[in-house]
């Protein structure tokens, strides 16, 4: 499955193919809205010198909490002091708070595993004191912890288990956070209904509550959900309803994250003077502070903005600040954007070979993100197997457990008398020899499981490395394949041009005879046969190096189809062949006219071609609900089955043929097809063999206001 993300670490989007790596990106995103509140850890520290008993037991587990972003290893630390005091203090409730912690700091740190045993451990000590609000806790942190790690079923399950623990509990700030919980779930599935239904019972939680911290992240993940879905107006919202919130906080950091969202989407809409206004104000607190994590987005969205406004030397220092900071952090996302956003600009300034430069760069780390998906699938698998091994070593404490207690059970039975104690005996022991046969039952399986996972994980590893090299490999072959079709498509364009201009000046001095003029016309034929294959050939090379770069503007489609259509009339006049145009067409149309001008002289060109003498073409428009639909449609030789199964593919020849001698190179259908894939629309062809053929383009409508 692929789908396409708007990341707000470059205010563009990008394309993933599997749902874990979004889910990666996801939280990474997510963690934005956070921040460590440095006041209130010095407040609780002074609290803490004169605390004692249970109050220090809640003030170091309120210290760790605090620390949990900026330094989870001092989060492990004071939680573990709170559970060591909890232990001595032997605390009937909440005690399995500090696991929990201590599970959220491990998990922050990347130890999924440790993180997973905490939790574990928290929700068993939790059920012993019967503490369903650190129960449902525990249920709710499994679950992030599986859906960070991409084991979606698993982390549902959790989440449920939790949201129904809350709700019966009557604790808000839990059924708070678990429906926020769900909501990244539900997003990361692309179920933008379901995550924005679970995102909203958040916020209104939150702001019954009235925490302000709580309601502006609540805000900020309906913004970013709303940005996800394109839909800006109430993205812009919600994002400055949390920069309202910021300000009553003087959380300056979260506001400038906030403020850069807010300039994507005024970007969006055309409303540069407050795009640059929002822009420059989140951009100056994030440089102000030096925070490198925010940088790159930054940097990429006042670059596109300086663009907007025609500053392209303003915009590549954006754009190289972007190159810089995210080369300085790894992030690979942000320096794939700004060599794109670089290439742009060199391709604005003529530097071709720059522009080609940059844009190999963009290329390759593209592929490496591909590779990271591969690798992200890899340790999911790794992540599972571990889960399972340490659920089967659960299984045998359990167990040993059971075991424990019969011994236990046995020597009290033996108070009660030698006759009795003798059977029972003999009962442990048939107990405890079917258990040991149980027990290296389980050794053995457990045994072969690891020599199987061992044999999976090098069998992994050597695939792993073959795709490599192989990707590598068809990287560089196609990369050769374009270069050369370009050069020797151009290459060959200036003869046939020479070619093309000495026959229309042979014409012109006149005195040639019957058999020379039919000679010179068949030049001419076959020289505008060949510049016109040469174009096809640039235009499905240049489509495919620019698949994102449309030009969006507001386009008088009735006009411009009548223009193609009389573009299309001496062609057409040649074969007395009569193009009718019928219906009428927005006269406002939100769309990339050089598009559809192509689509329609492809399709008008291929009627000609391909209809009978004297015959009719109409072109008509067709009523599509939310899409606006042409219909081209001719009397010719039509198509057949085995035509329509080859029909947009390159350099295929169909069974029909040019009726007047044109020449036919197989590649109109295939630049009318990636044209309109590029404009989000679908094309139909209606054709029997031998009766003609319709061909019905539908291009989505978009409201120009």
């Amino acid at each position: 499955m692929k789908f396409c993300l708007p990341t707000i670490f470059s205010g563009s989007s990008f394309c993933l193919r599997k749902p874990a790596l979004i889910i990666l990106l996801f939280i990474g995103c997510a963690s934005n809205i956070q921040a460590q509140n440095l006041e209130l850890i010095n407040q609780l520290r002074t609290e803490l010198k004169g605390a004692q008993g249970e109050a220090r037991f809640k003030t170091l587990n309120a210290i760790g909490w605090e620390y949990r972003f900026s330094s989870p290893d001092s989060t492990i630390w004071y939680a573990n002091q709170a559970y060591q005091l909890g232990v001595e203090l032997k605390l009937k409730r909440d005690l399995a708070r500090s696991l929990n912690y201590m599970g959220i700091a491990n998990n922050y740190k990347g130890e999924r595993i440790k993180a997973y045993e905490s939790y574990n451990q928290a929700l068993a000590l939790a059920a012993e004191q019967n503490d369903s609000t650190q129960i449902a806790h525990a249920n709710n942190n499994l679950g992030r912890l599986f859906f960070e790690q991409g084991v979606l079923e698993k982390s549902y399950k959790h989440f449920i288990d939790a949201l129904g623990i809350f709700k019966s509990i009557n604790d808000l700030s839990g059924i708070a956070y678990t429906y926020q919980s769900l909501g990244n779930l539900y997003q990361a599935q692309k179920d933008f209904a379901k995550s924005g239904d679970s995102f909203l019972a958040a916020y209104r939680i939150r702001e019954k509550l009235g925490n302000k911290r709580d309601i502006m992240s609540a805000a900020t993940y309906l913004g970013g959900l709303y940005q996800a879905e394109n839909k800006i107006g109430e993205s812009s919202r919600y994002f400055m309803m949390a920069d309202s919130l910021g300000r009553l906080i003087h959380d300056e950091i979260n506001m400038a994250d906030v403020k850069i969202r807010l300039a994507e989407n005024y970007l969006k809409e055309g409303k540069l003077a407050m795009a640059q206004a929002s822009g420059s104000g989140g951009y100056d607190v994030i440089v102000k502070v030096g925070n490198k994590r925010l940088t790159p987005s930054a940097n990429l969205v006042m670059g596109k903005i300086a663009i907007a406004k025609n500053n392209f030397t303003m915009a590549k220092k954006y754009f190289d600040n972007a190159l810089r900071v995210s080369i300085e952090i790894k992030d690979a996302i942000g320096q794939m954007n700004a060599y794109y956003q670089l290439a742009e600009v060199a391709k604005h300034n003529g530097q071709k070979q720059l522009e080609i430069d940059l844009m190999n760069h963009y290329l390759v780390l593209n592929d490496s993100i591909k590779d990271l998906e591969v690798a992200r699938q890899v340790e999911r698998l790794q992540f599972e197997i571990e889960i399972d091994k340490k659920e089967k070593e659960n299984d045998l404490l359990k167990i040993d457990q059971a075991f424990k207690d019969a011994v236990i059970a046995k020597q009290r039975i033996l108070n009660i008398g030698l006759l009795v104690m003798t059977v029972l005996v003999s009962i442990i022991l048939f107990f405890i020899w079917n258990f040991n046969r149980k027990n290296k039952l389980i050794n053995h399986t457990l045994a072969l499981k690891n020599v199987e996972i061992t044999r999976q994980q090098e069998e992994i590893a050597i695939n792993n490395k073959r795709l490599f090299s192989h990707n590598q490999q068809l990287s560089e072959l196609n990369h050769e394949k374009d270069m050369l079709m370009s050069i020797v498509a151009h290459d060959l364009r200036s003869p046939l041009n020479r070619i093309s201009g000495l026959g229309h000046l042979i014409e012109l001095t006149g005195g040639l005879s019957t058999t020379q003029l039919e000679y010179l016309e068949m030049i001419k034929k076959s020289t505008k046969a060949g510049a016109d294959l040469i174009t096809d050939l640039l235009d499905v090379n240049s489509f495919a190096e620019r698949a994102n770069s449309l030009s969006l503007s507001k386009v008088n489609l009735h006009t411009l189809i009548s223009e193609r259509i009389g573009l299309m009339a001496a062609m057409a006049l040649m074969k007395a062949i009569e193009i009718e145009l019928i219906g009428n067409f927005p006269n406002e149309f939100l769309t990339d006219g050089s598009y559809i001008a192509r689509i329609m002289d492809n399709l008008l060109t291929n009627a000609v071609k391909f209809s009978h003498p004297k015959s009719k073409i109409v072109v008509s428009s067709v009523g599509l609900s939310r899409f606006v639909g042409i219909s081209v449609k001719d009397q010719g030789q039509g198509f057949s089955e085995e035509d329509k199964e080859s029909l947009f593919q390159k350099f295929k020849k169909l069974s029909a043929r040019p009726t007047g001698g044109e020449s036919s190179n197989g590649l109109g259908l295939v630049i009318v097809k990636t044209l309109v894939d590029r404009l989000g629309g679908k094309i139909e062809l209606v054709s029997t063999q031998s009766k003609g053929a319709e061909f019905i383009v539908s291009i989505p409508a978009i409201d120009p206001h």
